[in-house]
């Protein structure tokens, strides 16, 4: 765990030091790939069989080729590293370089013990004239292996059981003179190594992530442990902790205990000499369980394993790439072979796959196999060698990634990895079909395991700025929640959701449920990015409505980058209307309304064609009514202003356009935007002549910029509306603020069956990107509220009723009688928290300036303060002294808007939610905004105002959203 002093610096355990030397070790390849325990000579019953003597002692040897060839060097000048076990070894280019000639023969010894013999053994790669052999006394060959032209040792291990207690000799010949004419030997064991297993004899790597726990993971050749990157191996934010392994269970036989990959932060890597990779043919084979797929940034796939640099045309790729159509790679230095599955044998995301990639020279073909089976194959000259790429072998993310935002590493695989094997030959199409079914034949029943990767709150425990009761999605990214429904007595939310990290990028529909607003239970991702869909790009932002059988079906934003505008409306419906958590959903397979460039929105205007997003839906009598987010321009192409553009429809999927139905004026009101996004259109109630009251929410866009106003406001107009004669008048132009906090944004809405209209949205956490990616998460939702017509006319909204079922206990404080700010604040004195509910009255008095701080310290170093300042009629936030760890802001400043107080009292609704404060003043207006404080102690309350009284005041801890 890391830990922060107040002033931010930090302090790491010796344990957390240890975990990054170690990891900095097995990156540099320092750390031995021997690293089980080495034989000693009195285990072997050879007297010198390391050579740790620091000489030839107890070898007899001919020629030159190992004349003072016993080094202690780590390394061969030009690089790095043998790896050798212990001080000493036998490096045969010490003695000359490469033409020398010879042999080097040890002592008789017994085979005794397991009758098992290795060594490590490195060099040149020459079958017949460069190896290192097991020998009868007369010299008859019994087992020999050559070097793989790399300098880096790796352990041969021969099966002479056959010649158990029979004197037998290591014979080393070096017959080559030209490149690569020397071999290398270290470490012989005799008798101590156990019996390899028959299936792993082949294998150059095996990756089986049977650890269950830890920051590295074995690789059963080598016996090395490779390091797991993993964001919360050294968190910043909250306390370590280990990478995301899946329980074991022995049902799932061989994929028992794998390692989850989350998609942005994880991954397993070793040096590039580490693993000895043949040349002349190669088989890569992992089961995967992807739970998404990347949009396939720079055309790379999310690499499952490789070690590559296709620029270079070297190395290997075996990856997933696009709805999940996976794919391999191979270079030779002069060409790049590549083969990508059919459509047909995509990977399907939540379920096991067993995938095969052969690279088979000798045959002239790559193959790909799914499950066993043959899915591609492609030609490739039968004089293709494999060049090995000089950069880690890594799993889980690309050699060469696309970067977003200047911090997210895309290319990446998310979901479950295990048995990741390589071996060091082609294998036969009947072999690859053999080792599946020896794989299948561990599964209970012989079928293949549920895989288990849902996303899991706890990754976050202990997290200081993370909400506990405003809604979050369980992983990474979320932006604006949409869609609320409500259906059989559930209501249902989703929201926009990035599951492979906490970035823009790849977005679906995550989905949660709830009985009461307030607690929430995850469900699977409702819709995603699919080949062949409608939204083949991208499932944005949309609303939920119900059919005319009282179904719900879902509108959304159709991403499809081949077309312009990008963006359309698609619907989708339940596969299975009877299942009450609406899990699955199917996309109707064709758009339900489109962009036309020629709209018509006025005399001398046009609308702006490519920004058509974000539908809203509602029914009256037998019409639907949609709403889409666009702009107006004038015909010259300047900006006009937002509009919300009206379309009807009898059946949902077919839709007459009507015109706008409102545009705004960005030359008069700026911060309103050049577009309209998330258009929400609720009903308040009706006014004295009976006319039903609606008030327009908006999330103004500026895709010609400024960028200082995107993603701060949402302003709202109140007015009339004729169904009949499809026109809405709303009171005046002039648009009106609904929250002063700048952190409000993206409102959705429905009207639930106790005739409420509530509006859900979002609370932007307004961070680094670097803090997002320290943290694993970004945004999160505000409480939902419920909207309300006021006397005056004007929107009025508060949180909604549910929110004191999130309440712990019996309240913290309750002063139900008028008193002083200063015994008021006696009674605050010991409540600390930042998970908090306070309803606080106060009556101006003679104050100028009064109100309440939260998250405060108790020297009032840090603190967040909500006030009202009389003089000028405002309500404010000030965020001077909030502490900013990690807010992309530099300045937080204070934030105020205008709001009368209601017969000389200010009425406040607050909620501390770790780093988020919402204040609802007087039911008419709010602030949303986030705080980050440096000192662990910034959790008091403390009120001001001297002159003033508070009239009452109930303080409550919270409980979190999760049931």
């Amino acid at each position: 765990m890391r830990t922060r002093s107040p002033a931010g610096g930090t302090t790491s355990p010796p344990l957390v030091l240890l975990r990054v030397l170690l990891a900095l070790a097995v990156c540099a390849g320092l750390t031995s790939p021997l690293m089980t325990k080495p034989a000693a000579a009195s285990e072997t019953t050879l007297s010198n069989p390391g050579f740790e003597k620091g000489n030839l002692s107890g070898w007899t040897t001919t020629g030159t080729a190992f004349t003072n060839a016993v080094s202690d060097k780590p390394g061969w000048g030009w690089g790095c590293c043998f790896n050798q076990q212990g001080t000493y070894h036998l490096w045969g280019f010490a003695s000359g370089g490469d033409a020398p000639t010879g042999t080097a023969t040890s002592e008789p010894f017994t085979l005794t013990g397991t009758g098992m013999v290795s060594a490590l053994v490195s060099g040149g790669r020459n079958d017949n004239d460069l190896y290192v052999a097991l020998t009868t006394l007369d010299g008859t060959v019994l087992n020999k292996a050559t070097g793989t032209d790399d300098e880096t040792y790796r352990r041969v291990t021969w099966d002479a059981r056959t010649h158990l207690g029979k004197q037998l000799r290591i014979t080393i010949v070096d017959k080559a003179t030209g490149g690569w004419g020397h071999i290398n030997l270290d470490d012989v064991r005799v008798g101590t190594d156990n019996a390899p297993d028959p299936s792993a004899t082949q294998l150059a790597a095996h990756w089986d992530f049977s650890e269950g726990q830890g920051a590295t993971t074995r690789e059963n050749v080598s016996q090395a442990a490779d390091p797991i990157s993993y964001v919360f191996n050294d968190a910043q934010f909250k306390p370590d902790s280990d990478p995301l392994w899946r329980p074991k269970r022995e049902e799932d036989g061989v994929l028992s205990g794998a390692l989850l990959f989350d998609g942005y932060s994880t991954w397993v890597s070793r040096a590039a000499t580490q693993t000895q990779l043949p040349t002349d043919g190669l088989t890569v084979e992992a089961w995967v369980a992807p739970r998404a797929f990347e949009w396939g940034d720079d055309g790379k796939p999310s690499a499952v394993v490789n070690q590559q640099d296709k620029g270079a045309k070297r190395g290997f790729s075996l990856g997933v790439g696009r709805h999940g159509r996976w794919q391999f790679g191979i270079g030779t230095g002069d060409a790049w072979y590549e083969i990508t599955v059919p459509k047909s044998a995509a990977l399907a995301a939540g379920k096991w796959a067993h995938l095969s990639a052969v690279f088979a020279p000798a045959d002239g073909a790559i193959r790909l196999f799914l499950n066993g089976q043959q899915v591609a194959q492609t030609a490739i000259p039968t004089s293709a060698r494999l060049a090995k790429a000089d950069v880690p072998l890594i799993i889980g993310r690309h050699n060469q990634p696309a970067i977003i935002n200047g911090t997210f590493a895309v290319n990446m695989f998310n979901g479950l990895i295990d048995e990741v094997k390589i071996h060091t030959g082609a294998l036969t199409p009947a072999a690859v079909t053999a080792g599946h079914q020896k794989d299948v034949q561990t599964f209970a029943g012989g079928v293949t395991p549920t895989a288990r990767m849902e996303m899991d709150r706890s990754r976050y425990d202990g997290d200081r700025y993370r909400p506990g009761y405003h809604f979050t999605a369980p992983n990474h990214w979320m932006n604006e929640p949409h869609a609320p429904i409500q259906y059989k007595g559930k209501y249902h939310l989703f929201y926009q959701h990035n599951s492979h990290g906490p970035y823009w990028h790849n977005i679906s529909w995550g989905h949660a449920v709830s009985t009461d607003l307030v607690h929430w239970r995850d469900l699977p991702v409702a819709l995603a990015p699919t080949e062949d869909s409608v939204a083949p790009d991208g499932v944005w932002s949309g609303d939920a409505a119900y059919d005319a059988n009282g179904v719900p079906v879902l509108l959304f934003t159709a991403g499809n980058d081949s077309q312009r505008p990008n963006q359309a409306t698609g619907l989708a419906r339940p596969v299975d209307p009877s299942d009450t958590d609406l899990v699955e959903w199917k996309m109707h397979p064709t758009l339900v309304t489109s962009q036309s460039a020629d709209l018509d929105v006025g005399a001398g205007r046009k609308v702006r064609f490519g920004d058509f997003r974000d539908p809203f839906v509602w029914q009256e009598g037998d019409t639907w009514f949609q709403l889409m987010g666009s702009g107006v321009q004038a015909t010259d192409g300047r900006d006009i202003g937002g509009t919300a553009l009206l379309y009807t429809s009898k059946n949902l999927t077919d839709w007459t356009y009507s015109g706008p139905l409102m545009t705004g004026d960005v030359a008069a009101y700026p911060k309103t935007g050049q577009v309209w996004e998330l258009p929400t259109f609720l009903p308040i109630g009706k006014d004295a002549q009976g006319r039903e009251r609606r008030a327009l929410l908006i999330n103004p866009a500026f895709p010609a910029g400024p960028g200082e106003y995107s993603s701060k406001y949402v302003y709202y107009w109140v007015g009339t509306w004729d169904a009949q004669a499809r026109r809405w008048t709303p009171d005046t132009t002039e648009p009106k603020l609904m929250d002063y906090g700048d952190h409000f944004t993206g409102p959705s809405g429905t009207v639930d069956d106790k005739g409420r209209s509530l509006v859900f949205s979002i609370a932007q956490d307004r961070r680094t990107e670097r803090a997002h990616y320290d943290a694993g998460w970004a945004h999160n939702a505000g409480i939902p509220i419920q909207l309300s017509m006021r006397p005056d006319g004007d929107l009025g909204f508060s949180p909604v009723d549910e929110v004191s079922r999130l309440h712990d206990g019996e309240p913290l404080v309750n002063i139900t009688a008028p008193t002083t700010v200063t015994a008021a604040n006696e009674r605050l004195t010991n409540i600390k928290g930042d998970m908090l509910h306070i309803k606080l009255t106060l009556e101006r008095g003679s104050a100028g300036t009064f109100g309440l701080d939260v998250l405060r310290s108790p020297g009032d170093e840090e603190r967040t303060r909500l006030f009202y300042d009389a003089a000028g009629g405002q309500l404010g936030v000030d965020r001077t002294r909030s502490g900013n760890n990690s807010s992309a802001e530099p300045d937080l400043g204070v934030h105020k808007g205008p709001l009368t107080l209601s017969n000389g009292t200010l009425t406040l609704d607050v909620f501390v939610d770790r780093s988020v404060i919402e204040a609802y003043a007087n039911s008419h207006k709010s602030i949303t905004t986030r705080a980050y404080p440096l000192r662990q102690d910034s959790l008091g309350l403390r009120l001001f105002g001297d002159g003033s009284t508070v009239k009452s005041m109930t303080v409550w801890k919270m409980n979190n959203m999760t049931n």
